[in-house]
């Protein structure tokens, strides 16, 4: 019975170490297929683009209670490609959409 017991220990000991999900601030949607797309630019510190994602149905802004946001670019058929920004290092425009 001991190893039982043990197995389980180590189960609820894994369940209580994993945080909670970040509250969400704010959801939003910007329709892209009427304006010919959409495009997320994020630049460094510095001011340079690193990362360009375009969207062209629509864009999910999701913005969580931590400061971090999450994009969600919907290309249709093409499936979904998920952006997720700290506010610490990244500074994002999205432009395009309704």
């Amino acid at each position: 019975m001991l190893p039982v017991t043990c197995a389980l220990a180590q189960t609820a000991a894994q369940v209580a170490a994993n945080p909670p999900p970040t509250p969400v601030a704010s959801d939003l949607t910007r329709n892209c297929s009427a304006s010919g797309g959409c495009v997320l630019t994020c630049m460094n510190q510095q001011g340079q683009a690193i990362l360009t994602e375009q969207a062209t149905r629509a864009v999910r802004i999701i913005s969580l209670s931590n400061g971090n946001n999450e994009f969600r670019m919907d290309n249709g058929n093409a499936g979904v490609n998920v952006v997720l920004v700290s506010k610490d290092n990244l500074v994002c425009k999205l432009t395009g959409g309704t």
